[in-house]
């Protein structure tokens, strides 16, 4: 099996993991990170590929903008360009993916490797994956780690509006994609059982839908017992040791004595995470003061006045509650800390001090840094709601509180640090038990034996798609023909029904689309009429829209790309006040990314072309200018024509130019005429094309036979069809 993730950030490279420099980078990069290397291991998977966004920002390291790095044998992140390559945070990334989609498709076509299922993380990573598993007519795989109706539910409880919900973190359109996202699943896969049955809980979900709870591992290698280093263990690495070195360093720091049991939490500096409640339990106990060290490890910071409010809010007030309780010499807040070795020694220090773990979220969906604790061997008190609820069930390694309750909290903390006898029986089924029940060997293995499940029955996706799938169907045919309609394909009964016959018991070998200037609408008319019922694409409204296969499925990602810099507001002020020009009247005339006009017939047409161009220009208006029939005018987004629209389905499907035949009559045709196509120009065509005849480094074959058979005849010369087809034609 090929298998695809999908984590859309962009912030997560294979070494140097910046775990908890904003929002964005948590626990899930660990998470996606791990799971890709593990799943490639396994016997039955071929290859993993982890997508992510690819960032080119001066303010990011240069790793993020590397389009392929590998993570290690038959495993890679795979970084795809879409939006301006600035880092921007998820929540503000949703009109990027429609365009990542086309890069993720284009990708898989070039390898040549059709993916088993496809799996996304969050909710704009499931919108994703639903739609590339869609167009290969595979499973697609959601996990959403975090859910947007609960995450509603605790900005409006503090105080927040669900119109300030929206406008910060697009709250609303995330709860309809995950909502989305859970109707056509094939898999949901949740950390803990908690997840599985509160976080989903006002969703609407078929009841046969697979929710399983599918623990993450954690990396044994990294997270090996603390007492390694007091047995002289001889496999631990250098990098560990200066790590340790470095850590301790920073931690004298900040405390006076040094010798003290050390209460460690690391987290995020995000007001959910409760840190205000750990700092307070300690500062209000004596006992505790006495007895530990305090340290909080809140996200990597450079200058708090630089960072989100929230996180400011959050640091600012951590400072206040040390100075308020005095905390100086008994509590550290290191500014840094790397993930990959740091971390691993500072709970290594913690249990070798006969220290403490402490998570005090209001909630944790899964818990993974009171696993990795547990796995050093170093006791945890963790929030009673939400996944530490399975980690302790499951290796009794630590304690659960209400995390709003200051004396449970206290209390549990100085029980564990001063009863030796509970503190060793802890930190030694935390040893051993997280060895037992979280490892990524025996995730790996539930989850490929979910997926053979899956992937031996039908996806979901087969029943509101064509068959074969767009990816399937577009990946099928050595060569591709794309003919315009009226007096091209059309004008020629005889002649059209046999280039359509022909290409019908062709399919596996041709391919067959049509570009308009008509809407999808009157496109689907006109084919209806004549019978025509095995189009794989449609390019309408001259270019500005892409449709696939006989149900008309949108190219959502062809809507998105053509959308830059395009202003109809602008173009109507220039040009609706031309005396010569009238818009044109119906739906199908005018379109979203379509303004189309009719210019008078006493104006000469290339005086009226040099009007429309200065008044566009003069408007400071990016567009495509198209005139056809020395008569009609449309006005486009500069990236939008049928010529592009035919590239853009070169460049996604990975179809060379040179394969694709583009047939047409008039000056709306050119642009897809003219480059390294089959161009085709039928008999019957306008003067405006004759132009072409000049062009020397295009291929264009202008056919003596009108309509189609100047289409059959066209495709003879290319080779694409026998020579015999046409003679009969003909």
């Amino acid at each position: 099996m090929y298998l695809q993730l999908v984590s859309v950030h962009g912030l997560f490279r294979g070494t140097d993991i910046e775990m908890g420099r904003n929002a964005d980078t948590g626990g899930q990069i660990r998470y996606v990170l791990e799971l890709a290397k593990m799943l490639a291991k396994h016997p039955r998977v071929e290859a993993v590929d982890l997508f992510t966004r690819r960032i080119r920002d001066k303010n990011y390291s240069d790793d993020y903008s590397r389009d392929i790095e590998t993570l290690g044998p038959n495993c890679r992140i795979v970084r795809i360009p879409c939006g301006s390559g600035k880092y921007v945070r998820k929540e503000r990334m949703w009109s990027m993916l429609d365009e990542f989609i086309d890069g993720m498709i284009a990708f898989t076509r070039r390898q040549g490797m059709m993916p088993a299922m496809v799996h996304g993380h969050y909710a704009d990573a499931g919108y994703i994956a639903s739609e590339v598993a869609a167009t290969f007519g595979v499973p697609f795989v959601f996990t959403a780690h975090s859910l947007g109706k609960p995450k509603l539910d605790y900005l409006t409880a503090e105080g927040w509006s669900v119109e300030k919900a929206d406008a910060e973190l697009a709250i609303s359109h995330r709860i309809q994609v995950e909502q989305k996202c859970l109707s056509i699943a094939d898999l949901v896969v949740t950390s803990t059982r908690h997840e599985r049955d509160t976080q989903y809980a006002d969703y609407h979900k078929d009841e046969a839908l697979p929710i399983k709870v599918i623990p993450p591992g954690t990396d044994l290698d990294r997270f090996f017992p603390y007492y390694d280093y007091e047995l002289g263990h001889a496999s631990v690495g250098e990098h560990y040791k200066q790590a340790r070195m470095r850590m301790s360093n920073e931690l004298s720091r900040f405390h006076f004595q040094h010798d003290k049991p050390l209460i460690l939490a690391l987290c995020r500096p995000d007001r959910r995470k409760n840190i205000g409640a750990l700092i307070d339990a300690y500062g209000q106990s004596n006992e505790l003061q006495a007895i530990a060290n305090l340290a909080v490890f809140a996200g990597i910071r450079d200058n708090i006045e630089q960072l989100p409010d929230n996180e400011q809010h959050v640091l600012t007030d951590m400072l206040l509650s040390m100075d308020r309780y005095n905390l100086y010499g008994k509590m550290a807040i290191p500014k840094r800390h790397d993930s990959e070795y740091e971390v691993p020694e500072l709970y290594r220090l913690a249990a070798s001090s006969g220290g403490l773990f402490v998570n005090t979220a209001f909630i944790e969906l899964f818990g993974l840094t009171a696993i990795e604790s547990a796995a050093v061997g170093l006791p945890f008190v963790a929030t009673e709601n939400g996944g530490p609820q399975d980690i302790v069930e499951n290796c009794d390694c630590g304690e659960l509180v209400d995390v709003n309750d200051r004396e449970q909290l206290t209390s549990s903390m100085l029980t564990i640090l001063t009863d030796r006898k509970k503190w060793e029986r802890l930190s030694n089924n935390g040893i051993n038990r997280v060895r037992e029940h979280y490892t990524w060997e025996a995730h790996c293995e539930t989850f490929v034996d979910e997926l053979a499940e899956i992937i031996g029955s039908s996806p979901k996706h087969t029943v509101r798609l064509p068959t074969p799938p767009t990816g399937r169907r577009m990946g099928e045919f050595e060569d591709l023909l794309i003919t315009d309609i009226d007096n091209t394909l059309l004008g020629d009964d005889a002649a059209m029904r046999q280039l359509c016959d022909y290409l019908k018991e062709n399919r596996n070998r041709i391919g067959f689309g049509v570009a308009s200037g008509r809407s999808f609408q009157l496109i689907e008319e006109v084919l209806n009429d004549y019978g025509i019922d095995h189009l794989d694409v449609a390019i309408g409204s001259v270019g500005t829209e892409i449709y696939y296969g006989p149900t008309f499925t949108v190219d959502k990602g062809w809507s998105s790309h053509i959308r830059h810099k395009w202003l109809p507001d602008r173009i109507h002020q220039a040009c609706d006040v031309l005396p010569f020009m009238s818009l044109q009247e119906g739906e199908s005339a005018q379109r979203e990314f379509k303004i189309s006009y009719t210019i008078d017939d006493s104006v000469d047409i290339s005086q009226a072309e040099t009007e429309i161009r200065r008044a566009l220009n003069e408007a400071k208006v990016a567009h495509t200018l198209i005139i056809s029939h020395g008569a009609y005018v449309d006005v486009l987004p500069f990236r939008a024509s049928k010529g592009k629209a035919v590239r853009f389905l070169a460049n996604k499907w990975n179809i060379p130019l040179e394969r694709i035949a583009t047939a047409g009559d008039s000056g709306n045709d050119a642009d897809m005429l003219i480059g390294h196509t089959a161009g085709i120009v039928v008999g019957n065509h306008d003067a405006e094309l004759e132009s072409l005849r000049d062009l020397k480094r295009n291929r264009i074959y202008f056919a003596r036979a009108h309509s189609a058979a100047g289409i059959l005849e066209g495709l003879q010369h290319y080779g694409m069809i026998p020579s015999a087809l046409t003679a009969e034609a003909g």
